[in-house]
């Protein structure tokens, strides 16, 4: 298709919109005027200021993300273009049974997240421009991947920003309604499907789970939002005496289920992570994973956030001993590497206790990091030691 069939958006005169630097995104505020209703959820063009090329993208009206890019030249979001960028973006993925192969913009998706667990796939999707489209993605999807089934979700909270509605989510192929078996970083557990979390499970501390494992021979761990024991069941393995804390039931049974598979002692608990840990002695555990949901929300909410994290880690430093590991992760946008430094450095003083920073963690390497991109970066982590 050409430019003037699909539609023109300009920056303003003297912007500043990070697009005009690589990034994917530019916001309603920054344009001139849209393309008109009709172009809705349809592929545009973008040019900046002085007239030079952006890209083209999803065009969504009236949304604060008013475009996102999913290709740099002129052109639609068709079979070809996509096919193309399908096998890019598998290719780059290391070959494993559970994996994310579509994160989003990162890949020239956006709005897509796509997952993989052995034979069937996770597709989650949070814009328009992807929901119109979808009929032209699937059987790319279908032809290069050939999986048994696909779980289509459409219940995310990013969609709230595109103004969607969230929608049932639909099987294509065959989808068990029960868990399936599947190998997550180097160990066989159970995902659930159709009602696990994102997109089944969590892929994204995929290649974080070794890294404390090694570390976890003789200790006594306490695994703090354990979800499904992505920590606590490899720390087990790797001979350590280990609780798994959360909230969830059903995240607690995948868990004893991975467990008894293969036969691991883990103390399963179903508590509140808050109370749970003012009621720990110092030195009952001397390595703890603490990986929180997304505590530090928008607005109002920050505060309380803040203040939630750093109890957290107040506790965390209060039970650990000299010599003892510290795992603490964020996965918001809102509380990042620095960030997340500070609380650690506030409680750590707070608590008297010394710490050494033994390394920096993050996101698997299947969740690609655009640094023309900042926010596909979301996960970062420290692991650390109490002196």
């Amino acid at each position: 298709m050409t430019e003037k069939s699909l539609g023109t958006i300009r920056l303003r005169p003297g912007s500043r919109s990070a697009a005009t630097q690589g990034h994917p995104w530019i916001f309603s505020n920054e344009i001139t005027q849209g393309p008109g209703k009709e172009r809705d959820g349809q592929p545009v063009v973008a040019r900046g200021p002085g007239g030079e090329l952006l890209g083209t993208g999803f065009y969504r009206e009236g949304a604060r993300i008013v475009w996102r890019r999913f290709r740099r030249d002129v052109g639609d979001f068709e079979a070809a273009q996509v096919r193309e960028a399908l096998a890019k973006a598998v290719a780059k993925r290391d070959l494993k049974p559970a994996r994310r192969l579509i994160w989003s913009e990162a890949d020239g998706f956006p709005g897509l997240v796509l997952d993989q667990y052995g034979k069937h796939l996770v597709a989650q999707v949070t814009t328009l421009g992807m929901e119109k489209h979808w009929r032209t993605l699937e059987p790319e999807i279908q032809k290069l991947l050939k999986p048994d089934g696909i779980w289509l979700r459409r219940d995310a909270p990013g969609r709230k920003m595109e103004g969607l509605d969230n929608l049932e989510a639909v099987a294509i192929g065959r989808v068990p309604d029960d868990a399936v078996r599947v190998e997550i970083g180097g160990l066989e557990v159970p995902v659930d499907l159709r009602g696990g979390q994102k997109t089944g499970t969590y892929l994204d501390q995929q290649e974080n789970y070794g890294k404390v494992a090694a570390l976890a021979n003789g200790r006594k761990m306490l695994d703090v939002f354990c979800h499904t024991g992505g920590f606590a069941l490899r720390a087990a393995k790797a001979g350590a005496q280990v609780t798994a804390l959360d909230q969830s039931d059903a995240s607690l049974r995948l868990g004893r289920q991975a467990a008894g598979w293969h036969g691991l002692g883990v103390r399963w608990v179903e508590d509140d992570a808050f109370r749970f840990l003012r009621g720990v002695r110092k030195g009952e555990y001397n390595l703890i994973v603490l990986d929180p949901p997304g505590l530090v929300k928008g607005g109002p909410g920050v505060e309380a956030g803040m203040r939630a994290l750093g109890e957290l880690h107040r506790q965390a430093f209060r039970v650990l001993p000299e010599g003892g590991i510290l795992a603490t992760f964020s996965c918001s946008h809102r509380v990042g590497r620095r960030e997340l430094l500070e609380v650690v450095k506030r409680s750590a003083h707070e608590a008297g206790q010394g710490v050494r920073q033994r390394e920096i963690l993050g996101q698997a390497s299947d969740h690609p990091v655009d640094i023309l991109f900042p926010e596909s970066e979301y996960l970062t982590g420290f692991l650390l030691e109490v002196t």
